[in-house]
């Protein structure tokens, strides 16, 4: 019997069953003895599917209710206490048990599939289960989330707040399109302290790419000439180079050093008479290392040289101002900063000149046809708006965050080694190597367990080939396996903590069984 100065057992008695899903009636005594007893909790948690045992537990409850209440009569509020934090920690013990059961019903099979024996060491999944099984997204570099208030300037575009017209229809409602396109350019045009006539809108970061490079050298297709690349590009650099590699130009791959860096003076010594083009990334999408553009494009603007730069990882983590690092052309993508995929953009030096890629009614300028992706294009301008104003906080959370798994990783393995820079990385990024372990496998466990990271190098990767990135900086591929972390708005620290954990039980067990093997 509940007296009035334990009414509150009810409440708690209440949410007990439903957590549990016991459908029938328990005794006060029942919930005293599984607050005090943990054995007991136990055994009923266990047992609430077996009938006969459960029926025996809910009848021999070790803590009689009456007796606790006689024998502690001022311990109300320390028993409540208790009560209380077990009740919570049922409901988020419950709420990891839905989140794993939702992850393995929509995932379970890609885990259960084994490939062919030459490859099956990188697809083995460990038998572990925790109890606390979460979702941590740490992939960040390769795609972000839609954040919430991108996510409302879509749902406005969708519910026709913004009309559904052609912006190139000679209407009233076409010229509000247009000025609400412009306006978006302006957005991005301030956070880059350029001009809104200066940027176009292109359908992603490696079509801006594509556009830039391509757009450069087809005005040279008679004479050709030289253009300076680095060997650590992406693969829309690198793929764009060897095309124009194929019809006749010249390209210039230059090393980088151990961090992955450019060294400006090797961009200086390899400029030949007709060299017309330099394409140099500002931040590296595996290992995070941020070159010395502004360096680079002093030295292009020297030698009257065209200085195209991918900041596609770098737009929205750091300040980029095109015109004080004598940038002719810089590419950025929406995805990589909380906008839809299918968006990018490229900001074009005032008075260059490009061939278009895409023909067609002379949108952007002419030099990208095609109607305009206007809920996307209003959703990025939103995302570089909030990227630009919240950069600096979020750069020192990130630093952070990013130290304290550093320290962590260490104490689970101190022989791990950081691809890259430190000093000289974006803040979000930590590629680090694993001492004889394969990535494929890391990455596979990882992911069964709710974890998204990306291997640099691995047997199980999609190309079933080491990292250009890994091979230009000489890093250890045959004894180290290399994972890259990157975090984001939604990475907390008890996220890092829950992959800690992870990973203080994977690493071992894979290092009793795996071996590197460089592909």
């Amino acid at each position: 019997m509940i007296t009035d100065n334990w009414i509150e057992l009810k409440e708690y008695i209440s949410r007990f069953k439903k957590i549990l899903r016991i459908n029938t009636i328990i005794s006060t005594d029942v919930f005293v003895s599984c607050v005090l007893d943990p054995s007991y909790l136990h055994h009923l948690i266990i047992g609430k599917n077996i009938e006969y045992y459960f029926n025996i537990l809910l009848n021999t409850p070790p803590v009689k209710f009456k007796d606790y209440n006689n024998e502690n009569p001022n311990n109300k509020i320390i028993f409540l206490k208790k009560a209380h934090n077990l009740i919570e920690e049922l409901e988020k013990n419950k709420h990891h048990e839905l989140t794993k059961k939702k992850y393995k019903k929509q995932f379970g099979d890609f885990f259960k599939y084994e490939r062919t024996k030459s490859t099956s060491k990188c697809n083995k999944c460990l038998d572990i289960d925790p109890l606390d099984f979460r979702k941590v997204y740490l992939d960040y570099n390769a795609t972000t989330d839609l954040r919430p208030e991108v996510k409302k300037v879509l749902q406005n575009f969708i519910k026709n707040k913004y009309g559904f017209e052609n912006p190139s229809s000679n209407t009233a409602q076409g010229q509000y399109l247009r000025e609400l396109i412009f306006e978006a350019k302006q957005q991005i045009s301030s956070d880059l302290f350029v001009k809104p006539e200066n940027i176009i809108f292109t359908g992603s970061g490696s079509e801006a790419n594509n556009l830039a490079i391509k757009g450069i050298a087809f005005r040279r297709l008679q004479e050709k000439g030289h253009i300076i690349t680095s060997k650590v590009e992406h693969a829309s650099i690198l793929e764009t180079m060897n095309f124009l590699s194929d019809i006749g130009f010249e390209i210039t791959y230059l090393d980088v050093d151990k961090e992955g860096l450019v060294c400006p003076q090797s961009v200086k010594k390899n400029i030949k008479k007709n060299t017309f083009l330099v394409s140099i990334m500002a931040v590296n999408n595996e290992i995070g290392s941020i070159n010395p553009i502004k360096e680079i494009g002093t030295i292009c603007l020297e030698h009257n040289i065209c200085f195209m730069v991918d900041a596609i990882q770098a737009f929205g983590k750091m300040i980029i101002d095109p015109e004080k690092s004598g940038i002719s052309l810089l590419s950025f993508s929406g995805h990589k900063i909380y906008a839809p995929k299918g968006i990018g953009g490229l900001y074009i030096k005032e008075g260059l000149q490009l061939t278009p890629q895409i023909h067609g009614g002379g949108q952007e300028f002419g030099l990208r046809s095609g109607t305009e992706n206007i809920s996307s294009i209003l959703a990025l301008a939103k995302a570089s708006k909030l990227a630009h104003n919240e950069m600096a906080y979020e750069n020192n959370r990130l630093k952070e965050l990013r130290e304290y798994f550093l320290n962590m990783l260490i104490q689970i393995e101190p022989k791990v080694i950081i691809n890259g820079s430190i000093s000289k990385c974006i803040s979000n990024n930590l590629n680090i190597g694993f001492p004889k372990v394969d990535s494929g496998s890391l990455l596979k466990n990882l992911n069964k367990l709710g974890i998204n990271v990306s291997p640099s190098s691995s047997c199980s990767s999609r190309k079933n080939e080491t990292s250009h990135v890994l091979k230009a900086i000489g890093a250890d591929t045959k004894n180290y396996g290399s994972i890259r972390f990157s975090f984001g708005l939604s990475t907390t620290k008890e996220d890092l903590d829950y992959v800690i954990q992870q990973l203080h039980l994977i690493i071992p067990l894979l290092k009793k069984g795996a071996t590197i093997e460089a592909v």
